[in-house]
């Protein structure tokens, strides 16, 4: 027969286990709600600053786009990369790091969001990519 559960613990561990998906789904949203955003006309207009905006025909290159996308897995690869993450792991401890890099997401968003060129919204993307690696 089991002990019974202790209520509280129950609890948090059910809210930890909601915050660690809720996580896990702003993961995957953060790399799938970019290619929308790249179509937009208002991102083509004050990010990409394209003279023809208003055409849907008119698009970011290629290169651009590819760089935009991608540079926001490169941030994950360089920040996974073991002597870095090791270092972050084993001086501050996992709940620090796991701290540092929400609020790390959390500045990258409001780059993102914020951005007034292709080179901001990169930075904004490869922030986000380090605290996420």
């Amino acid at each position: 027969m089991k002990p019974p559960a202790d209520a509280g613990a129950t609890c948090w561990v059910r809210c930890v286990a909601a915050l660690s998906s809720l996580g896990g789904f702003l993961f995957g949203l953060d790399i799938g709600y970019i290619a929308p955003i790249l179509e937009c006309a208002s991102f083509k207009r004050d990010v990409a600053h394209i003279l023809d905006w208003q055409n849907p025909a008119s698009k970011i290159s290629s290169g651009e786009v590819g760089f935009i996308v991608g540079i926001f897995s490169i941030g994950c690869i360089c920040m996974s990369f073991p002597p870095i993450s090791s270092y972050f792991l084993d001086t501050w401890g996992r709940k620090a790091s796991i701290m540092l890099g929400s609020a790390i997401f959390t500045a990258a968003c409001f780059i993102q969001g914020g951005a007034n060129s292709v080179a901001q919204m990169c930075l904004g993307r490869l922030v986000a990519g380090c605290s996420i690696g």
